[in-house]
């Protein structure tokens, strides 16, 4: 008998125990709540919702046919197992098998073909984001997103995790997450769409759509469980058919009015009025508690433990109707409707929270570093007195700032619990859980790359994202990820330190595959974006991809990125200075430690802040053979007037304006010294990038097309400046494709023109 015969009868007969006692567990939960409900015991085999290994629900009839789900027949039962299971022992892209320990779970990408990561294999990655855990520690919801190359669109829906069984299963069929909370007795209540005047709420105890809990006549927009039958929420009214017919027809033009006028992202702005409810279940009542409209823009929201007050974040525009940075932060009596303003203009806020009697917000007054100063943890009782609770030499940045293009959006980075305020913060070249009480006394929770969590009474739950693999479900307690999500055949990243500028800095070094010593390989220079990002030694599929097709590729955080405290970030005024020496002060030292790089064929690409410095590079150095610009800036005059954000941060960040300094914001533009570049250049820019707009790009490949420098550039419809992260899977893959190509031609011999 083979191997694989053996591994057939093993699995299979181990797949058979675990779907028995699916059907035996599950049975007895449909023969309970039929029994409340009335119900005949008749129907007790919920055949349809039977898990598969790949956490896939089995539908092996379609899901209008539900009632199937009720036969009784054995025969059908065996039919479906071992339908599924075949399925699954057949598939060759990706799979999906129990981990050795039989409470984990683990998706396992198999990079496919000649290449071990190819362009492609964008596809076959399952990202997870947006973890809630029930109050008994046993269920674990979150989304899943997959690229549907088919369709051009994400598919991404809600599963449920147990852990007494460790297993999953989907609860969402229509490819779109749903909002989700659960309840007081860890039901997951979560949003399942609809496209009538109504809002569903479904509950789910264990299995399937499960039974409609609330229905709402609204556009609700968040949602979360506070105690007994009473929900927080957010809503905005469902708009009728004439409103929307009326939208249609004036299409054809847009009424601007205020500054920002658009936003990446999100096109035009429209102040759209959304409300916040209390919801009562048992009454099935709403009651409002605070409006947001463009006098009174909330960006943030929390509620007092005994639902007395209120205090919300009131976003501010000018008599000009010009958006303002510095916001306030407002107390609220529910019972007497009487409003007192704790904090006002005073603070950029992050988020706040009720901690006992009083509040914390996490803000910066930007006087130090100006709009991307690290902020700070403060606290203000309901009198408006305020005090900073970390120290003063605190210098992380809130958020993971790690930059991939493997991850799903929607994950937690705040949260309150037993009276600490748990926060992701980057830290050099990791996004650590730290915790804080009020009186200062930190904690770090959690290393790593933490992607998102969830904190309860028992444990800490979170995401986290490493070299070899994507998002993973762990739990802190334990040396166990409840769902892994490697990827196979990823090649490893070296790291080596240096000096520049009076820090000590990170150099990373991703090899290519069959890498043999005594080669010399074409290398490209990575720039991220930002600049107050980074990158590290997470998974990047585009560096994966470049390298798996013989590149090496190299990168750095220089001054600018974030982790390093606010002397470090703080580059205003000195683009193109500091942070491109740091950049040629690694290169020169990747060359010396590598002596495989080949330095006559070496190409460099970024987007964003990336685009920028390889706009910059070009401008002043020859020493690249070939450059990738992507959704850049070349001219901040020009930036100034066109990005939503470009009237403060171009600014801020030059510390010039085009009529009281233009020569000082224009020393500092690319475009100045686009006369004097000779590198072949590839531009790429999107038609809604409203952040880097693609008059930006036009600039640089036009005065290169003049000057007959190699130059060409790809426009993209309808994709903004989230391209490279978010974009169409279409679109991704051609860009990605553009960029191999581009680099193939110009630093492969084979692709050189005699």
């Amino acid at each position: 008998m083979s191997h694989g015969d053996n591994f057939f009868r093993y699995n299979f007969y181990n797949y058979i125990k675990f779907r028995i006692t699916l059907v035996i567990k599950y049975s007895f939960r449909i023969t309970e709540r039929k029994k409340k409900q009335g119900l005949k015991k008749r129907g007790a085999w919920p055949l349809l919702f039977f898990l598969c290994p790949n956490g896939k629900i089995c539908c092996f009839v379609s899901q209008s046919l539900r009632f199937a789900a009720f036969l009784m027949d054995k025969r059908w039962l065996l039919l479906v197992i071992l339908y599924d299971y075949l399925q699954i022992y057949s598939s060759s892209s990706i799979s999906l098998y129990s981990s050795p320990n039989p409470k984990g779970y683990s998706y396992i990408i198999k990079n496919k073909g000649e290449f071990m990561t190819q362009i492609n294999d964008l596809f076959d990655y399952e990202f997870l984001s947006g973890i809630y855990v029930s109050n008994d520690d046993n269920k674990i919801a979150y989304k899943k997103t997959q690229a549907n190359l088919k369709d051009n669109k994400y598919d991404t829906d809600l599963y449920l995790y147990e852990k007494d069984l460790g297993k999953s299963y989907r609860l969402t069929d229509k490819k779109s997450a749903s909002l989700c909370s659960f309840d007081g007795n860890s039901n997951l209540i979560y949003k399942y769409d609809s496209d009538d005047c109504y809002d569903y709420f479904y509950k789910n105890d264990g299995y399937g759509l499960g039974e409609l809990a609330f229905k709402i006549d609204k556009d609700v927009k968040s949602l979360k469980w506070l105690k007994d039958d009473t929900y927080l929420l957010s809503a905005s009214p469902k708009k009728s058919e004439e409103e929307k017919k009326a939208e249609k027809e004036n299409e054809a033009y847009e009424e601007v009015t205020t500054l920002p006028f658009w936003l990446n992202g999100a096109g035009y702005l429209k102040k759209e009025t959304v409300y916040y409810y209390l919801y009562d279940l048992k009454a099935n009542k709403l009651t409002e508690i605070i409006k947001s409209d463009k006098d009174n823009e909330v960006s943030g929201l929390d509620i007092s433990e005994d639902l007395g007050k209120i205090a919300y974040v009131r976003s501010h525009s000018d008599a000009n109707d010009v958006m303002e940075f510095r916001e306030s932060i407002i107390l609220k009596d529910l019972k007497t409707e009487e409003e007192k303003i704790l904090v006002d203009k005073g603070y950029a806020t992050y988020t706040l929270h009720f901690i006992e009697d009083r509040l914390i917000f996490v803000g910066t007054d930007m006087k130090k570093g100006g709009i991307n100063e690290d902020a700070f943890i403060y606290e203000v009782d309901f009198d408006g007195n305020l005090k900073m609770v970390n120290d003063e030499n605190f210098d992380k940045s809130f958020g993971n700032s790690i930059g991939t293009d493997a991850r799903a959006e929607g994950n937690r980075t705040f949260q309150v619990h037993k009276n600490r305020l748990y926060f992701i913060a980057t830290e050099f070249e990791e996004a650590k859980l730290y915790s804080i009480d009020l009186k200062g006394d930190l904690r770090k929770e959690l290393d790593g790359c933490v992607e998102g969590f969830f904190v309860t009474d028992e444990d800490i739950y979170y995401l986290e994202m490493g070299p070899d693999h994507l998002a993973e479900l762990k739990i802190k307690s334990k040396d166990q990820s409840l769902i892994s999500n490697k990827i196979e055949n990823v090649l490893p990243i070296e790291e080596f330190t240096f000096d520049s500028n009076g820090d000590n800095l990170r150099g990373y070094v991703l090899l290519p595959k069959d890498f043999d010593p005594k080669k010399k390989y074409p290398t490209i220079l990575s720039v991220h974006g930002g600049p107050k990002t980074e990158l590290s030694d997470i998974f990047h599929h585009e560096h994966q991809m470049l390298a798996s097709n013989g590149y090496i590729i190299i990168y750095t955080n220089p001054h600018g990125s974030s982790g390093r405290g606010v002397k470090f970030s703080d580059i205003r005024g000195h683009y193109g200075d500091i942070d491109f020496d740091d950049l040629m002060n690694f290169v020169d030292l990747a060359i010396k430690k590598y002596p495989q790089i080949d330095k006559d064929k070496m190409g460099v690409y970024g987007g964003s802040y990336g685009g920028f410095m390889t706009n910059w590079t070009i401008g002043h150095t020859d020493r690249f053979k070939a450059a990738v610009s992507q959704r850049s800036i070349s001219n901040w005059t020009s930036f100034y007037g066109v990005s939503d954000i470009g009237y403060y941060f171009a600014t801020d960040q030059t510390g010039a304006n085009p009529w009281d300094s233009l020569e000082k914001m224009w020393d500092q533009s690319p475009i100045k010294y686009a006369n004097k570049a000779k590198t072949p250049t590839l531009f790429i820019h999107a038609d809604c990038d409203y952040r880097c707009p693609l008059e930006q790009g036009i600039q640089m490949y036009a005065k290169l097309k003049l000057n007959g420098v190699d130059t060409r550039m790809v426009v993209f419809h309808g994709e903004n400046h989230e391209l490279s992260r978010s974009g169409k899977p279409k679109a991704r893959v051609k860009r990605l494709t553009e960029i191999k190509t581009w680099f193939d031609k110009h630093l492969k011999d084979e692709n050189k023109k005699a």
